[in-house]
């Protein structure tokens, strides 16, 4: 059936009124622009930070949702909120204070400006705001925040569940970050007056300085609790040569033997000592290469 020149009419005006329409919700907000913080589950956003006895530099994600550019700039205030690492400690650990997140130090970090300016143009439009921070000397044991929140932003409505940061300081060296911490050993044990054995095992190494790490002898097995890592924990110490320094932590007895070394090509360690844990009698020596597991 042919059509008539009445139904190509009606069709063809049908045609212009759908691709208005379509360029109409194209150009038209679908979703309210609101104003938010990045962050993953229960707003802690981490970031690595360098101990290497200088200032190392992270950054914060401020952002705006919706399905259309800005139109103009946003400028934004932010603020420290205590209160927000007090509710997510109780929230989390509750009265374990041993397990809380701790505030880091006014003196250890700087935010150069709490005003912030998200630029207009690109859809999602968001900026970075640096946080400058002295790692040095912090414990891999403890888990350091600073709380971030939105105090204002001008002429836009702010996100309640994301108007706020938990900044988590993740520590890092060159030989251990919180992404890349695990090392393949093999290696030998000895017991004093015992039989020599083969040992393997995957072990974690913890950055304590630019230039050492925290780990446990041989294959024992890992620990949070502090009085276990204290008695039994050792230190690699690596020279500006790639010798390295085995050490006690804390309390465990130490015996360097022979040459100790780090290859940096292909990230392993090869350490020899040996050791015994507080109230022992007897040695164990140990021979160890660390294969760093990436």
């Amino acid at each position: 059936m042919k059509l008539n020149i009445k139904q190509l009419s009606i069709a063809f005006f049908a045609i212009l009124f759908f691709i208005s329409c379509e360029k109409d919700l194209l150009n038209t907000e679908h979703y309210k622009a609101v104003i938010y913080m990045k962050s993953g589950d229960n707003n802690i956003f981490a970031y690595p930070h360098a101990m290497n006895d200088s200032i190392s530099t992270g950054y914060i994600t401020i952002g705006c949702g919706g399905s259309m550019p800005l139109k103009e700039d946003v400028l934004v205030n932010v603020e420290l909120d205590t209160e927000q690492l007090d509710l997510y400690n109780y929230r989390q650990y509750g009265n374990e204070l041993n397990k809380h997140a701790k505030l880091l130090s006014h003196n250890r970090y700087t935010i150069p400006s709490t005003n912030i300016i998200i630029k207009a143009g690109d859809v999602g439009a968001a900026t970075f705001f640096p946080i400058e921070v002295d790692a040095n000397g912090l414990s891999p044991d403890t888990a350091y925040i600073i709380p971030i929140r939105i105090k204002s932003a001008s002429d836009y409505e702010v996100n309640p569940d994301k108007n706020h940061v938990l900044y988590k300081i993740d520590l890092e060296n060159a030989y251990s970050s919180s992404v890349s911490n695990m090392y393949k050993m093999r290696g030998t044990k000895h017991p004093e007056g015992g039989t020599k054995s083969n040992i393997t095992t995957n072990k974690k190494l913890v950055p304590i300085s630019g230039s050492t790490v925290r780990l446990f002898p041989e294959n024992l097995s890992g620990s949070t609790n502090l009085k276990t890592i204290e008695d039994r924990a050792i230190l690699l110490i690596v020279n500006s040569d790639k010798t390295v320094r085995v050490k006690s932590y804390k309390n465990i007895e130490i015996e360097q033997l022979g040459e100790c070394k780090y290859d940096p090509e292909e990230k392993v360690f090869t350490i020899n000592y040996r050791y015994r844990l507080p109230g022992e009698v007897r040695w164990t020596t140990i021979m160890e290469m660390l294969s760093r597991i990436e």
